[in-house]
């Protein structure tokens, strides 16, 4: 599934919260440096990250404060082999060797210093076989160009891409339509918000998104890009996206200002679903926003601090779903059996928690 630019995959708003060379509405690149330890008898690379700063929205004692936090430098290390005229690096954590390298390519065989471009591919060193997964690559393009003494790491997002993915594949395909059909066919908790029509299932997803409309006997009569009718039993539902924006800014942990708004009806009452997301800036950094900010703060901080701006309706939201539900008859969802498609996605996942990690230690290597 393709999340909505990677909000799901926090990795990559980690590696964008810079300050870039050459910036759009469509297209971002990012170049910066730190320093390159290399042993080549034992394979090794060492990577120090200068002292960098964030600007931040701090929670104080009075209230919020827009500062520039510092963060410090940190090192990281990893082993590097080569698999014909691919590299891959495997991270050392505590000394311990990861069972998975991550795989670049681009540069000549047997050297580790030159232009190296990541690949969605890791290496499993226990078993020696690789796997890809190349949806992974589509918006994001990272470079590692690695010399003596210096590391220069360069990120080019292909906002363009998602933008024309999204609207080619339109919003009745999502994990909103999704969670809406098991809502209304079972009077549950709607797991979704206006938010997730961006949330779209690719072709190697689908198949569990045309289980839900099984599951729950949905009867798609009609449907375009922004709306689609649809019978449960006796009742007929209209859906229809009422507004869909995203932006790309820049942030510690997002990449997109979200403002969406869906209407649901039944042909007697019509239930709206609103949210808007905004990146943190100095504007949203006030008190009387506090009970729209999601706060961070985490054990190893020494403040606590906003991630960003969320006003969403979502409580009113279910509600009127509930209200508008068809008569619950069965148990049908609860029944279900997920492990089929939980196996056939455990590998995928765990290869994004991992992507995931490196990511947040290459981040450090971008000027804050």
């Amino acid at each position: 599934m393709k999340r909505s630019l990677f909000t799901a995959a926090a990795a990559s708003a980690l590696f964008l919260a810079a300050c870039g060379d050459d910036s759009s509405s469509n297209s971002v690149s990012h170049s910066q440096s730190g320093s390159l330890y290399v042993d080549e008898a034992q394979r090794l690379i060492v990577m120090t990250s200068d002292v960098s700063y964030f600007d931040m929205c701090v929670v104080t004692e009075t209230g919020l404060a827009w500062k520039s936090i510092p963060q410090p430098a940190t090192v990281d290390s990893a082993i590097y082999t080569f698999l014909g005229d691919t590299l891959v690096l495997i991270d050392l954590d505590e000394g311990d060797t990861s069972r998975y390298g991550k795989l670049f390519t681009g540069g000549s065989a047997g050297d580790i210093y030159g232009t190296w471009t990541y690949l969605p591919c890791e290496y499993n060193r226990r078993t020696n076989e690789k796997e890809c997964y190349e949806e992974e690559a589509r918006y994001m393009t990272q470079t590692l160009k690695l010399s003596q003494g210096k590391l220069e790491t360069t990120i080019d997002y292909h906002f363009d891409a998602y933008l024309s993915d999204v609207e080619d594949a339109g919003y009745m395909k999502t994990y909103f339509m999704k969670q809406l059909y098991n809502a209304l066919s079972n009077g549950y908790h709607i797991d979704a918000d206006a938010s997730d029509i961006f949330d779209i299932y690719d072709a190697e997803d689908y198949e569990d998104f045309e289980k839900s409309i099984k599951r729950n006997n949905v009867q798609i009569i009609e449907e375009t890009k922004e709306s689609q009718t649809f019978k449960i039993g006796e009742k007929t539902y209209t859906v229809t996206v009422e507004n869909a924006e995203q932006s790309f800014e820049f942030s510690l942990y997002a990449t997109t200002n979200v403002d969406a708004s869906v209407n649901v009806s039944d042909g007697t009452k019509t239930c709206n679903s609103h949210t808007v997301r905004k990146i943190m800036d100095e504007s949203l950094c006030k008190v009387e926003n506090m009970e729209y900010l999601r706060i961070r703060d985490d054990v190893d901080e020494e403040y606590a601090y906003a991630r960003y701006y969320r006003n969403s309706n979502e409580v009113e939201f279910e509600e009127c779903i509930k209200s508008i539900a068809v008569e619950q008859t069965s148990n049908s969802y609860d029944d279900y059996d997920y492990t089929l498609y939980k196996k056939a996605n455990d590998k995928k996942e765990e290869f994004k928690k991992r992507s995931e990690k490196f990511l947040r230690k290459m981040s450090k290597y971008i000027e804050k």
